[in-house]
């Protein structure tokens, strides 16, 4: 299995995000479905070792409240909210979450050339990303997940907002 729960839970003081969520996930397309509030992003940040919950979890094999680093070396993740870092480019953008992923300088600017490329904004990657539209931040924001070659890629809201 690519992902596997037991048990999560996960308390915001009296709210109760997540409630002993149990599940398999193997490989392929895989989509959480739930009206807002339900509860979707918490249990991916959890799956990210963002938050701590309740319960086990193991993402790619890997415990992510154990060893998060180590998840999020091999996962790449779109957040629904916008996470675009004012006055720069979007291939300074990308780069950047190359560089933090742990890539060299140099194979992270030749990766993200080619992950905006793929993403459909490769005449757009000197531009100043806070000018984007929503359909072009999301598409940015998925060239940021996917700059590093991730084994797995969770996507939050992958859809809201495109052109």
């Amino acid at each position: 299995m690519i992902i596997t729960a037991v048990g999560l839970s996960k308390n915001f003081g009296p709210t109760q995000a997540l409630r002993a969520v149990t599940c398999e996930v193997g490989e392929g397309a895989t989509g959480l479905l739930g009206p807002n509030g339900a509860g979707k992003t918490t249990f991916l940040r959890v799956l990210l070792g963002l938050l701590s919950a309740e319960g086990e979890a193991r993402v790619l094999g890997v415990d992510p409240m154990r060893r998060p680093l180590e998840v999020r070396a091999r996962v790449g993740y779109m957040p629904e909210s916008e996470c675009i870092i004012p006055g720069l480019h979007a291939l300074d953008v990308v780069a950047y979450l190359g560089r933090l992923s742990g890539m060299p300088r140099r194979d992270a600017f030749k990766r993200a050339h080619e992950v905006l490329y793929y993403v459909g904004l490769g005449e757009e990657r000197y531009r100043d990303a806070t000018g984007f539209s929503m359909g072009m931040q999301q598409r940015l924001k998925l060239a940021t997940a996917l700059v590093h070659d991730p084994n797995l890629l969770l996507l939050d809201e992958p859809t809201n907002g495109l052109d």
